[in-house]
């Protein structure tokens, strides 16, 4: 449907039969004429909805979106699976954004429809389309999706939610067709037996050429703890307790922002994640060394310092990047010839390796920070688990 000012207007496929497509130029007649009228009256479309959120996410003013992880998923997906234009790429963002150049954007059939003709079998339609291409970030478009609905009906211009109630089509592809950016297959079973574990934490030792240095301690203190990569990258020394008897670390926030905004921010995506883990003498020896190459407690050393603050801080010496820290993971990774693994694979290593131990389904909750905490609560106080337990099994 074209508007004098040259642009188009995507009707609703409610108004395909020769009736409803009447009754919908009709509407969109009289929007052109309230437009012309009146500029500011205009109802957006869910482009135009979502491109708020894709800011407000991007501006960290979307309080159930705080990690960078997350920051850039989300705004990823959008560009992706939910029709917003990506920006034009300039020496400055073009590395914090490389991941957005290897993609091509899916043309959105919801993307111009005005939101007020927008229907749940539009949005339904859409996720069968996206879902049928292989897309596995189907919650995130959904969750997008139901942020634009949002501000729709906080500004009135629906009073009906068609976001609501969605149901996620299964994606065509079985996990085990499914690939990484990195062409490796995706295994179904995504953990290490224990000589491939034994075999990773040697490999990922041998130095390569421009490599962050320390990426090796990071992939070997995931393998032994299984915390989540942002998790073990915003690691400071004060969650770490190493005793002669037994040693432990907390996690207790982590970092957020980018560039010189990063900050460690006592903040988690959920309150289960919020937790003590146990660490075995490997990881004990591990954390030792790297404290004292450190030289924590050493005379004039100061605690602010990011380079004394953090376990594993930035290369320059900063607060950690986590989007760096991924990459240099992706890459050591695959040099160590474990194409197919993630940092989210030492994870589920871990937990099996504590079901195998015959460890309290309880106590592995506690210690993996598993979600829902409402699960979890219901059954059990996560304050009077001895999560020491565990070390045993993950030595």
């Amino acid at each position: 449907m074209g508007r004098p000012d040259g642009t188009t207007t995507k009707v609703s496929r409610s108004g395909l039969t020769p009736t409803g497509a009447l009754a919908a130029l009709e509407l969109v007649l009289a929007e052109q004429r309230r437009g012309i009228l009146d500029p500011e009256d205009s109802i957006p479309t869910l482009g135009d909805l979502i491109a708020w959120v894709v800011e407000r996410i991007e501006q960290g003013r979307d309080p159930k979106v705080k990690s960078p992880n997350s920051i850039l998923k989300y705004a990823s997906i959008a560009r992706l699976w939910g029709g917003h234009p990506a920006p034009e790429l300039d020496e400055s963002t073009m590395e914090r954004r490389s991941h957005l150049k290897e993609t091509v954007q899916h043309e959105s059939r919801v993307h111009g429809i005005r939101i007020d003709r927008l229907t749940p079998a539009d949005l339904a339609d859409e996720l069968e389309r996206v879902a049928a291409l292989g897309a596995g970030s189907l919650p995130h478009l959904r969750a997008l999706w139901r942020k634009a609905t949002a501000r729709a009906i906080a500004l009135r211009h629906i009073t009906i939610d068609p976001a609501v109630g969605l149901p996620l089509p299964k994606p065509t592809s079985a996990p085990s067709n499914r690939v990484y950016r990195n062409g490796a297959r995706r295994p179904l079973n995504n953990s290490l037996t224990d000589a491939q574990l034994a075999t990773l934490r040697e490999e990922v030792k041998v130095r390569h050429p421009q490599q962050r240095l320390d990426v090796a301690d990071l992939i070997i203190l995931g393998s032994y703890t299984g915390l989540r990569i942002n998790e073990a990258n915003s690691l400071r020394w004060e969650d770490v307790h190493l005793g002669e008897k037994t040693s432990f670390l907390t996690v207790e926030g982590q970092v957020y922002g980018s560039g010189a905004d990063r900050t460690w921010e006592p903040l988690l995506k959920r309150e289960s994640s919020r937790r003590t883990v146990p660490l075995p003498p490997a990881a004990v020896e591990l954390l030792r060394a790297r404290k004292e190459k450190a030289g924590i407690g050493r005379r004039g050393t100061k605690v602010s310092d990011p380079a004394v603050k953090f376990v594993f801080p930035a290369q320059t010496g900063g607060v950690p990047d986590a989007v760096t820290a991924r990459k240099a993971v992706r890459r050591k990774l695959d040099r160590a010839g474990f194409p197919w693994a993630t940092f989210h694979t030492l994870r589920r290593t871990v937990e099996r390796q504590l079901m195998d131990a015959n460890v309290d389904p309880r106590v592995i909750m506690a210690v993996m920070g598993h979600d829902p905490a409402t699960s979890w609560a219901s059954y059990v106080d996560h304050k009077s688990v001895d999560v020491g337990a565990a070390a045993e099994a993950l030595a």
